[in-house]
């Protein structure tokens, strides 16, 4: 386990190295005005020095826990799982059709009430307020612009 663990974290390393190289071939710009390599350049650097920070921790055999890395995973609901996919496969379809408050509302709906909410009311009303907000945040503060979908604004 350990050794399969040294191998990913040497080639998350190359992959991470092999972005920079690519992305330096790309204009940096300024972090005021970005060019086109900026981003990918800086997700190439935090990359690779996670990498590094994972295989150091294996290689110094690090260990902050003594369970096992797999104990993290027990006990979580694995069947809401492709539920949640296929949701979000829903909203991401019925975007442009249903427009952005009404899509959004039914995906918060669904994650409020079939994940912890007690009360419909409750999912219901927390969604509507949830999507409001967001509307107002992308849209108002943010300028983005949002499909309508059939109900025009």
């Amino acid at each position: 386990m350990r050794r399969l663990q040294l191998i990913s974290g040497i080639i998350i390393m190359a992959f991470a190295a092999l972005i920079c190289f690519d992305s330096s071939k790309l204009t940096f710009g300024t972090p005021g005005r970005p060019g086109p390599g900026f981003f990918p350049l800086g997700l190439g650097v935090i990359l690779f020095f996670l990498a590094l920070a994972f295989t150091l921790k294996i290689i110094l055999k690090w260990e902050g826990d003594s369970n096992p890395a797999w104990t993290l995973w027990t006990g979580l609901r694995w069947k809401q799982v492709p539920y949640t996919l296929a949701a979000l496969l829903g909203y991401a379809l019925l975007l442009n059709w249903l427009g952005y408050l009404v899509c959004t509302w039914i995906l918060m709906t669904y994650f409020f009430w079939g994940k912890g909410a007690k009360r419909r009311g409750i999912a219901i009303i927390g969604a509507m307020i949830v999507s409001i907000i967001s509307y107002m945040v992308f849209r108002g503060l943010l300028k983005v612009r949002l499909p309508l979908g059939f109900i025009v604004l």
